[in-house]
This record gives C-alpha cells, sequence and structure tokens, in this order.
C-alpha cells in the first residue's frame, strides 16, 4: 500500500523562526557495566528525526489539512509523504504527526497557524 502525499493545495513550508530539531536521532539504548560505565548504541537500522514547525494556512487550507489528516491518515496515526524542510531546501520525506494531539491550531486574524511534530524517517 502506497503511501499518502502531502494535499498540493496545503502549504508545507514552516514559518520563521517556527521550525525547531527537537530530536534529532532516535534515543540510544544504553547498557549498563560493573564498572559503572555506560555504552550506547543506535536503537534500529531506521533513524528519525523529530522537527517541530508552525504553518500559516488559510481557512479553505486548513480545511483540507483537517481532511487529510482525519480521512488519508486515520485521524493521524499513518505515515505519509511531505516537502520538509532540511536547513537548505525543501526535500520529500517520509514523516507521521508525533504525539498525542498530533497538530494544535491558533487564530491569527484570518490565518490558521497549525503546530505539529514530525518524525521524520532519516
Amino acid at each position: 500500500m502506497s503511501l499518502p502525499d502531502w494535499p498540493a493545495g496545503v502549504p508545507s513550508a514552516p514559518q520563521r523562526g517556527s521550525f525547531r530539531i527537537s530530536r534529532p536521532f532516535n534515543k540510544p539504548v544504553s547498557s549498563e557495566f560493573e564498572a559503572g560505565n555506560t555504552r550506547d548504541r543506535p536503537r534500529g537500522t531506521l533513524q528519525y528525526r523529530m522537527l517541530a514547525m508552525e504553518l500559516r494556512m488559510s481557512a479553505v487550507e486548513f480545511a483540507l489539512f483537517d481532511a487529510f489528516v482525519s480521512d488519508d491518515l486515520a485521524r493521524g496515526t499513518r505515515r505519509f509523504t511531505m516537502p520538509v524542510w532540511d536547513g537548505a531546501g525543501m526535500v520529500t520525506r517520509t514523516v507521521r504527526l508525533a504525539g498525542e494531539d498530533k497538530f494544535t491550531t491558533r487564530q491569527q486574524g484570518r490565518a490558521v497557524m497549525v503546530g505539529f511534530t514530525l518524525e521524520v524517517e532519516l
């Protein structure tokens, strides 16, 4: 089964100042030794980066986004492909909405500011 794509009518570029790498890599597996030392190892072969961001949307764009999350992503539980900022430009990656709430909204004038954290496959 193919992954859903980010809707073409919804912006994907984060607002200036809202983009943040909240966790650059998966948490490592730590092993403790009798001498008191610990050794960290990467967890699994698939690595994820957590990106927090906020997007500015019109009411129409938010309606498309909300339908995409509710229907195509089964209330935000499925992975999907999306253009994400990698520090130099927009690159299409496989992502998943992270967190229990999946996304938050706030009004800013006529715009809807949508905030979320993405789990991005590296």
